[in-house]
């Protein structure tokens, strides 16, 4: 049940955070679309790479197979990482490990590159990862003082997301079947060079952020935080079994994490397939993809935005189990019908419309998880999201060996997308605490 006492328009709720949190919104807004649409042209890139060094649609999933592990096997470290620095210093070294993979991917690509380099750089590229989303999450959850606010900044960072992949996607799949996948890859070098460039000015010089982590700011005048999660002592939790009790027993946050956890493992392993789905193994028909994603993200953009906030935020809110229905609706006939150029932009533009209902249900859950903390809640998350994609991933290439990538695509979405919503239906129903809103 979602519990709303006040409807607060857009504008109001960007007016509640403080002035500093405003300035850092900008410029963590600009960072993210910087590295987002870079990360968007090389997963392309990569994918049809792969696919044209390898010659088979079911190396594409094992990109995706490639990047799971290293989110297990770095957690320690992610988590104390991100206890230790400032969160926007994190983002910046992360970028900065994925500018070197870049390059070197680059020069590799001078030669005669071979599937398993890509395999290693896409790992490698997902281990500074690890760091990053787990650092944006905890700076997000700092800045935000109830759901309302959580919500609203999601869904901006979501419309930053969004405009990258137009960028990256768009961008990807012209260069891709025009100047060579190569050259594009040296783009993404020099992309995100200037990205680390940008973000040390603002970050270090202009705004003077402090290596080590500062103490999360509090929330503001005349404003009282109400969550649906309940402060847990740091002491309490280890107790209790720590930060991976929390968030995975059912018992707990367990089944709106599983929530989650098959929401965002149905987006990744459907994706894994949408480049060979769409373009039918052929980079000639790359733009078919480029467009379909810019088309979704350009919907994705709107959707973010009508969810951020006022009587349409609220009502998603409350209704998240059904939109995320309709959207895996959707996209199933998408799945069914991708081989048909015109039809499949126009419906998967329509899952991007539906899109705001995953922004809504990351935010309800990322609002429960701050009794864990939301940079160590999405570390132990990414621990165990990466070898689920892992698996999943290795799964999907299996079965494409058997089965057409149709069929393959369509019972992805049918078990862990609908599945999500099954599970959120639930874990509302147990839930004791409904989600509140902060009233001024």
């Amino acid at each position: 049940m979602v519990a709303s006492h006040t409807v607060r328009t857009r504008s109001e709720i960007w007016k509640g955070f403080p002035s500093i949190a405003r300035r850092e919104i900008g410029t963590v807004g600009t960072s993210t679309f910087q590295s987002q649409s870079t990360s968007a042209l090389m997963l392309l890139l990569l994918s049809v790479l792969v696919i044209e060094v390898t010659g088979s649609a079911a190396s594409a999933p094992l990109v995706i197979a490639a990047g799971a592990l290293p989110a297990l096997l770095l957690v320690r470290w992610v988590r104390s990482v991100n206890r230790l620095l400032d969160h926007r210093w994190v983002m910046i070294l992360s970028d900065t490990g994925a500018f070197a993979v870049a390059l070197a991917l680059f020069l590799l690509s001078q030669a005669d590159i071979q599937a398993w380099q890509i395999y290693c750089g896409v790992a490698l590229f997902s281990g500074f990862g690890a760091f990053y989303l787990p650092a944006m999450r905890g700076w997000v959850a700092d800045q935000s003082g109830d759901i309302t606010q959580l919500t609203w900044l999601n869904s901006m960072l979501a419309v930053a997301t969004q405009a990258s992949v137009v960028v990256g996607w768009a961008l990807g799949g012209v260069l891709a079947s025009t100047v060579g996948i190569s050259f594009a890859l040296g783009l993404c070098a020099i992309a995100y060079a200037c990205g680390i460039v940008l973000q040390f000015v603002v970050f270090v010089v202009v705004n003077r952020t402090p290596l080590r982590r500062a103490a999360a700011p509090a929330a503001g005048p005349g404003e009282e935080r109400r969550s649906s999660a309940k402060e847990v002592p740091e002491t309490a939790m280890r107790k209790e079994g720590g930060a991976w009790r929390m968030v995975f027993s059912p018992r707990r946050l367990g089944l709106f994490t599983g929530s989650l956890l098959a929401m965002e493992l149905s987006h990744v392993l459907a994706f894994s397939m949408f480049v060979p789905l769409v373009t039918q193994a052929s980079a000639d028909r790359s733009w078919v993809a480029g467009l379909a994603n810019a088309c979704f993200a350009l919907a994705a953009i709107g959707s973010g935005v009508l969810v951020s906030g006022g009587s349409l935020g609220n009502w998603v809110r409350s209704h998240t189990p059904g939109v995320l229905i309709a959207g895996f609706a959707v996209q199933t006939v998408f799945g069914l019908s991708a081989s048909q150029t015109v039809l499949a932009v126009a419906l998967y533009t329509l899952v991007g419309v539906l899109s705001g209902g995953d922004t809504v249900l990351q935010s309800e859950v990322q609002d429960r998880w701050r009794s864990v903390g939301s940079s160590q809640a999405f570390a132990v998350f990414g621990a165990v999201s990466g070898p689920s994609q892992l698996v999943g991933s290795l799964v999907i290439a299996f079965l494409l060996l058997h089965f057409s990538i149709t069929a393959v695509y369509v019972g992805t979405i049918m078990i862990l997308g609908f599945g999500s919503a099954l599970l959120l239906v639930v874990a509302r129903a147990k839930s004791i605490n409904p989600v509140e809103e902060v009233i001024p």
